[in-house]
């Protein structure tokens, strides 16, 4: 069954519906998965968190943002109703018809600026200098461009067009009040637990992707590197925390929608986690490939630098306890609507031995995967 209109045409009106009411929901299809699983709350707000603490007995969707802020919180949708692909009567969607708009979103107050390449490599350049310095390891910068909407561009087509397009991708649309409206195609799982397994990984280095059979891509000194510092940051924050039994595999190219990245995974068992579930969470973010490394200077560094507001790029977001699952995800390849324009988000890993230049062009790659279906949608 393809992924489109009519294939799932009860889904689309739900999504048309909470969209137009402001009804908070997340939609969602993991890698590999036809499934699509959308979680509605419609009796209450979605929950700020103080404290990933006790984050494993929860049941729902849980956003949090690159850094935490007065801004930017830590949100969790606390499902009213959990469907599952298509299966969505008509009589809940006419109930949530009659909602008259449930709450004004943050969508209408788009005040970001497209980054200009001499402010990207002039970031890059300084990263280099820093590292050079010694004072980090690597860093994380990224950039933004604004686009205007196209005419009669539907989310709910958009949405169904990247599932269709990106198998391999955490597929996802989530609209909630403090956090706005986002689309993505994600290649990044930070943390998945399931069948009594837990599997997290390490994922670095980009090419784009060309007529070469996967495995066959070759990598610089400073791709290996720069795969190597996030491999090991994960390696030793499971060490930490005496996680033992680890099944590590890796590295090896692995490709995610128009481009090939290098990848290290990581399983255990669940029982070397027991109710850690947070702790792991807040020791993983923000992992080196989106952040850097010592992880306090590196955030430092973006902070001070980069002209924009990362908001919910590069922070964390996903079902815990849906169906027997957890699955937290990095938002990469994503996209924040607003009323007539949206905002793409991209960065690159910055080591001591990066050319700004091509940084430049990895972050232009890398919104490619979004911007390719929407030029379709």
């Amino acid at each position: 069954m393809a992924f489109d209109k009519e294939s799932y045409a009860a889904l689309y009106k739900l999504q048309t519906v909470c969209l137009q009411q402001n009804i908070p929901f997340a939609s969602y299809r993991l890698p590999l998965n036809r499934e699509i699983i959308t979680i509605v709350q419609h009796h209450s707000m979605p929950e700020r968190l103080e404290s990933l603490n006790d984050l494993h007995d929860k049941t729902g969707f849980v956003v949090a943002p690159f850094t935490e802020s007065s801004v930017h919180g830590t949100f969790f949708l606390q499902p009213d109703c959990v469907f599952f692909s298509n299966d969505i009567a008509d009589i809940y969607i006419e109930k949530l018809s009659a909602n008259d708009r449930f709450i004004e979103l943050k969508k209408n107050k788009n005040t970001t600026k497209t980054t200009t390449p001499d402010e990207f490599i002039g970031n890059v350049n300084q990263a280099v200098s820093a590292m050079k310095a010694n004072e980090f390891q690597k860093v994380v910068l990224s950039k933004v461009r604004i686009e205007q909407l196209p005419d009669g561009f539907q989310p709910e087509d958009f949405f169904l067009k990247l599932c269709q397009k990106y198998p391999h991708a955490f597929v996802y649309m989530m609209q909630l009040p403090e956090v706005g409206c986002w689309i993505g195609a994600t290649p990044e799982p930070l943390l998945t637990i399931e069948n009594g397994s837990v599997k997290t990984v390490s994922l670095a280095g980009t090419q784009v992707a060309t007529e070469l059979e996967t495995e066959d891509y070759r990598w610089s000194s400073k791709e290996i590197e720069e795969q190597g510092i996030v491999t090991n940051f994960v390696e030793q924050t499971l060490r930490s925390l005496q996680v033992s039994n680890i099944t590590k595999t890796g590295p090896e190219n692995y490709r995610a929608a128009n481009l090939i990245h290098l990848k290290t995974a990581f399983e255990f068992p669940q029982t070397d986690l027991e109710n850690r579930f947070s702790d792991l969470l807040k020791a993983l973010h923000p992992t080196p490939s989106v952040g850097g490394l010592p992880k306090n200077e590196a955030r430092d560094f973006i902070l001070a630098n980069e002209q924009h507001d990362r908001s919910y790029y590069t922070g964390f977001f996903g079902p815990v306890n849906i169906n027997e699952k957890s699955a937290i995800f990095v938002n990469l390849r994503c996209l924040q609507l607003f009323d007539n324009n949206f905002v793409l988000y991209s960065g690159a890993g910055i080591t001591s031995s990066s050319v700004a230049e091509r940084e430049w062009e990895e972050t232009d790659n890398k919104m490619l995967t979004l911007m390719n279906v929407m030029k379709k949608a």
